[in-house]
């Protein structure tokens, strides 16, 4: 957005958690919801419902050309919403007309979180800091070899994807409300921004 510009009123009503499969996006996207008085949406969620197939499944049955249209077409719907924050699949902002609507209709904030927690909080029986056990999930793109060596070359394949975010928060060093907090912080950083250009 050019100096002198201001952001689109709605544009100001939606917030994108962006990051890597564990990086807690539909965990701490649920609780700025929350503190928001917000809707929580979250993309791979939305994909299951229509589906009505599991996302394994998806990769497996049709391949994940056809499982990212139907990602591109969850976030086009879920962008048709306000007052709300998005969870997106791990993948997402990689396609660059995924990421052009996210920064042109809400605020973009990426989580981080070192390869050793994501992998942590993807393998069965991990608990978060504040005692909540961490879904088990099989993540296909994770399948097939040694799984922290999968991580570490799809962060570096999606790490300039993923910078483009407005804003970063660390999910490391501290409990998810914390975190959530900071996310709210770094909405209305981007947002007291815009209202001064």
């Amino acid at each position: 957005m050019s100096a002198g510009q201001k952001a689109p009123a709605g544009r100001r009503s939606r917030i994108y958690l962006t990051g890597f499969s564990g990086s807690g996006k539909s965990h701490i996207g649920r609780l700025v919801a929350q503190k928001l008085g917000w809707r929580f949406l979250d993309t791979d969620q939305m994909i299951v419902k229509k589906s009505g197939r599991q996302i394994p499944e998806i990769f497996e049955m049709d391949g994940e050309a056809a499982f990212r249209e139907l990602e591109r077409q969850a976030l086009t719907d879920a962008a048709q919403s306000e007052r709300c924050v998005i969870s997106t699949g791990g993948g997402v902002p990689v396609d660059p007309a995924n990421r052009a609507l996210m920064r042109e209709s809400g605020v973009v904030v990426r989580l981080i979180a070192s390869p050793e927690t994501i992998l942590a909080r993807l393998t069965t029986g991990n608990t978060t800091r504040s005692g909540k056990k961490w879904r088990q999930t099989v993540r296909p793109l994770l399948q097939g070899g040694e799984p922290m060596e999968r991580i570490k070359v799809l962060l570096g394949e999606r790490e300039e994807a993923y910078a483009t975010a407005d804003e970063a928060v660390d999910t490391e060093e501290s409990i998810p409300e914390e975190t959530a907090a900071r996310v709210i912080a770094a909405w209305e950083r981007v947002t007291q921004a815009w209202s001064v250009e």
